[in-house]
């Protein structure tokens, strides 16, 4: 009785384990269907057509999958040290790869040379262990997090907006375009809007500012500012004259940081931000200018508004980037500096140039409220 006993004991158990062995290895089996990115882009098109209960199903599942293929790929890079030469080789990537190339580990292979590819041999400091642990993290997909957040920001729920938010900063290094970065501190920074959290607006606003060379120089923005402080006759002239920025996603921060800081009545930050937001305004309409007029050169900063009048998605980046504005409270953020001179003279091209006529009509009605 006791030998059929164990006899049926060893049988149950090694049924259990086959089934459990055959549900691990199904669970690390490579995933098929849909690529992740497929289903992410999937969930924009559903959000860009308002369908946001789609979108955030979308993007939950762009994310499970992201979640499948690094499980099957931790899994893969982890049955290599089963065999006793790829132990032997070490951990450094350039010795390792030539042993699993000639064992025909060729699924390992293609996921270190995807991420070599990607990151370079010294973001894992060459070793495969680093690799790995990479590898073991690389569920995590802050492109879905990001439009999750947006989607519960337009529908009111802040607080849970800004979790996604937060988690889809915490990791910039994986996405897969590195500028998206500067959309999600834009929304965390509305949300801090929202919520009235003043010290957070400007704490993310100044985020994105922190990568622009030209803003972080205390030289050029000191010298930026000279120029308006000397308040003369041809100090406009010699402003948009003699100063550049390439930087443009830093003016959407500029301009957004400009009214905060002329809010709290902080006019010299008010100021260095709309000059520095003017310049790399100019400098972005100058570029589209160049490619579409032949011999085109600046001039001067009223033939530039005249010629970009004449383009109207020039004139409806302007509108939707605030750039028309952005030039008026350059001016008014001048006058609060004490520098009438260079405020007049900016307003007087602004009220006859200017793309748009709101923007204008009120240069002409500030301008006319100075010289009396």
């Amino acid at each position: 009785m006791k030998t059929k006993f164990f006899i049926w004991l060893f049988v149950f158990y090694s049924v259990i384990s086959y089934f459990i062995s055959a549900q691990h290895i199904n669970s690390v089996r490579k995933p098929s269907g849909d690529e992740f990115w497929y289903i992410l882009k999937q969930a924009q098109n559903a959000y860009d057509s308002a369908e946001y209960g789609n979108a955030i199903k979308l993007a939950e599942n762009a994310k499970q999958k992201k979640k499948e293929i690094a499980e099957w790929e931790s899994f893969v890079l982890d049955q290599t040290q089963k065999n006793y030469k790829v132990r032997k080789a070490g951990d450094y990537l350039e010795e390792i790869l030539p042993v699993l190339k000639d064992k025909s580990y060729d699924d390992a292979v293609s996921i270190i040379n995807k991420n070599i590819d990607s990151y370079g041999m010294d973001f894992f400091h060459g070793k495969f262990s680093e690799l790995c642990k990479w590898v073991d993290d690389d569920y995590i997909y802050p492109e879905a997090d990001y439009l999750i957040g947006k989607i519960y920001k337009l529908e009111g729920e802040t607080d849970l907006a800004y979790q996604y938010l937060i988690r889809a900063y915490d990791n910039l290094k994986r996405l897969d375009v590195p500028d998206v970065k500067y959309d999600i501190l834009y929304e965390m920074a509305e949300i801090s809007e929202m919520k009235d959290d003043n010290s957070n607006y400007e704490q993310k606003l100044l985020a994105v500012l922190k990568d622009d060379s030209f803003y972080t120089d205390e030289g050029f923005m000191n010298a930026l500012v000279r120029i308006i402080n000397q308040n003369k006759s041809d100090s406009v002239h010699k402003f948009f004259l003699l100063y550049r920025s390439e930087n443009d996603i830093s003016i959407k921060a500029l301009v957004l940081l400009n009214e905060y800081y002329s809010n709290i009545g902080h006019d010299e930050k008010a100021l260095r931000c709309a000059a520095l937001g003017s310049i790399a305004a100019v400098t972005k309409i100058e570029e589209v200018l160049k490619d579409r007029l032949i011999d085109y050169s600046y001039t001067d900063f009223a033939d530039l508004l005249q010629k970009a009048s004449l383009y109207s998605d020039i004139v409806n980046w302007g509108n939707d980037n605030e750039i028309w504005k952005l030039f008026y409270n350059l001016a008014v953020t001048s006058t609060g500096c004490e520098n009438k001179i260079f405020a007049k003279s900016l307003l007087d091209i602004l009220s006859k140039y200017e793309p748009e006529e709101y923007w204008k009509k009120k240069s002409s009605v500030k301008l006319a409220s100075i010289e009396k």
